[in-house]
């Protein structure tokens, strides 16, 4: 039991020297493949839903509802469900080369990704391209930014 104590307490620690603090007056935008800042709306997020649009970029809001088994088939991936506006439920994939995201259920968090039509949505690419090909992404948690930089290593548990 200590052991595990003692490992959680330094994976906290490790997992807080990677993730930047912000000032949520100087949240960073999340913006589209042309570069335009997306509105962090509901119905914004109605109308991505609805569209035909390629890799749409998208910025929600919303309250951690379930936490789901990791995939570590792959990239290890980090997966749970964002439940926007109560009633619209999106499953979110953050890759874990990226830091993982300290969420619990009841986690109100602001995620910015790629949405892809599964179900009612997913949200990817939550995470900063280093390669370039994607708009950058984020999550914010209390505060914290999260997938600004790559953790070498950090996936090992």
């Amino acid at each position: 039991m200590k052991s595990f104590i003692v490992s959680s307490l330094f994976a906290l620690l490790s997992l807080s020297a990677f993730a930047g603090t912000i000032n949520p007056s100087t949240l960073p935008d999340c913006k589209d493949l042309r570069g335009s800042v997306l509105p962090n709306t509901v119905d914004q997020l109605k109308v991505v839903m609805k569209s035909n649009a390629s890799r749409p970029q998208v910025m929600v809001t919303g309250v951690v509802s379930q936490i789901l088994p990791e995939d570590h088939n792959g990239l290890p991936h980090q997966k749970y469900t964002l439940t926007v506006d109560g009633q619209i439920k999106l499953l979110v994939v953050s890759n874990l080369d990226f830091g993982r995201v300290p969420v619990v259920i009841g986690t109100k968090l602001s995620v910015c990704g790629e949405f892809k039509k599964v179900g009612q949505g997913m949200v990817h690419w939550t995470h900063f391209d280093p390669h370039g090909g994607h708009p950058d992404g984020f999550t914010i948690v209390n505060g914290v930014l999260y997938g600004d930089k790559e953790i070498p290593g950090f996936t090992n548990n």
